[in-house]
């Protein structure tokens, strides 16, 4: 099992293709039985004409409701300064490697703390391992995250990595700064 990043919520009802309106009640519904997940959402009025176990959790399925905020536009989303945390569960989500389910877990559950991820749901994948769903409160987008279980020895550990790697991206940063500012007093200087 790997950790996932899906789609944002979508504008457009799945059923009708019908606009969402700002504040309108959806329903989603992420199907993790093929290959990948596939999110879907749906207007009331389609959601009540589907089968009723459409809406059903469990057995590769997760469902929730909400309410349809303006995303962003697409250059504003980008924009939207991340946070140390944040930008280190992008990256370690799109590895795909074994090796980083534990440090996404940490990463999501601090995330979640800071009321930047939402809990939508759990289900369990084809292996039987626990799988959270994750909404991005600002954006909407869909995150899988594997629960590996981690013993206390074990989350201490990887609280320490997590620790390293926020202390490593913040001198990062702080030495792009730097730089940019040294361009700007050259600049200014020529």
């Amino acid at each position: 099992m790997r950790n996932w990043e899906i789609k944002s919520r979508n504008r457009f009802c799945s059923s009708c293709d019908g606009a969402f309106e700002i504040e309108q009640l959806f329903h989603t519904v992420l199907d993790f039985t093929g290959e990948e997940p596939v999110r879907k959402d749906y207007c009331v009025r389609c959601w009540k004409e589907k089968d009723p176990e459409t809406g059903k959790a469990g057995d590769g399925r997760a469902y929730w409701q909400g309410r349809f905020k303006r995303l962003a536009a697409a250059v504003e989303k980008e924009a939207i300064k991340k946070d140390v945390i944040e930008r280190l569960l992008d990256r370690y989500i799109r590895s795909g490697e074994e090796a980083h389910i534990n440090l996404c877990y940490i990463l999501a559950l601090l995330e979640e703390r800071k009321k930047v991820l939402i809990p939508r749901d759990t289900m369990l994948d084809k292996e039987g391992r626990t799988i959270i769903v994750y909404e991005h409160s600002a954006t909407g987008d869909t995150y899988l995250i594997c629960d590996p279980h981690l013993s206390l020895v074990q989350v201490e550990a990887v609280q320490e990595q997590v620790k390293e790697l926020i202390d490593r991206e913040k001198e990062g940063a702080e030495e792009v700064d730097g730089e940019e500012g040294e361009i700007e007093e050259e600049t200014a200087a020529g």
